[in-house]
């Protein structure tokens, strides 16, 4: 061996050795054959992957119906308990009858910004799934768009509420070894065979390592 490959650093855990590009493995006092040399080319930037916006699939448009009957009802739910409180408290004493009121006035308020929002957001929302991944879009000001690659799911699983089901559609849940994903409004069936390629595709990766 020239003097050259004599050099080594230590990586990772005790007995592992990288000299020079050539990965050595030692087991107490012996040595394996080394594996194949590692390379770690630089990647330009135009060649890196990329998520075409066009290859992402909009959702149902019935759950922005669902979306805001939900926000109606918080909001009339709301409404209801604060002239209920102001109501009680001016028939005991009548003072600081207002505040019920101001507090359901000023979630009244903050619903109906959240309505506005949800009607712009629902025009960005979107999913992709590609061989190896699958891709959540959303966000208005500020815009994310999440990866869950296939190999690091744990689970997937189906949520319906009551609206959910009168509708049609349903949320999937992605749970990974990193952060999880959700996509709301989902059509019921569509749901299903993600879910079922998810779990799939998945099945299929971890026995590939």
């Amino acid at each position: 061996m020239s003097k050259a490959r004599r050099s080594f650093v230590w990586i990772g855990y005790e007995g592992h050795l990288r000299i020079l590009g050539r990965r050595w493995h030692s087991v107490g006092t012996a040595t394996v054959g080394p594996v194949a040399d590692f390379v770690n080319e630089p990647i330009e930037a135009d060649s890196l992957p990329r998520l075409h916006d066009d290859g992402f699939e909009p959702v149902d448009p019935n759950w922005l119906r669902v979306s805001l009957l939900g926000m109606g009802l918080f909001a009339a739910a709301v409404t209801a308990c604060g002239v209920t409180a102001s109501l009680v408290i001016a028939n005991q004493d009548g003072q600081g009858s207002w505040i019920p009121l101001a507090i359901a006035a000023a979630l009244v308020v903050l619903t109906a910004i959240s309505v506005a929002i949800r009607v712009v957001e629902v025009r960005y929302i979107a999913y992709q799934v590609r061989n190896h991944d699958i891709s959540h879009r959303r966000g208005v000001l500020v815009r994310r768009v999440s990866t869950v690659p296939f190999v690091r799911v744990q689970h997937a699983q189906i949520r319906q509420g009551p609206l959910q089901r009168r509708y049609g559609i349903a949320m999937l849940e992605v749970n990974s070894a990193g952060p999880d994903l959700k996509i709301h409004g989902l059509p019921a069936d569509i749901a299903e065979q993600l879910k079922a390629l998810v779990v799939e595709r998945a099945g299929d990766l971890t026995e590939d390592q």
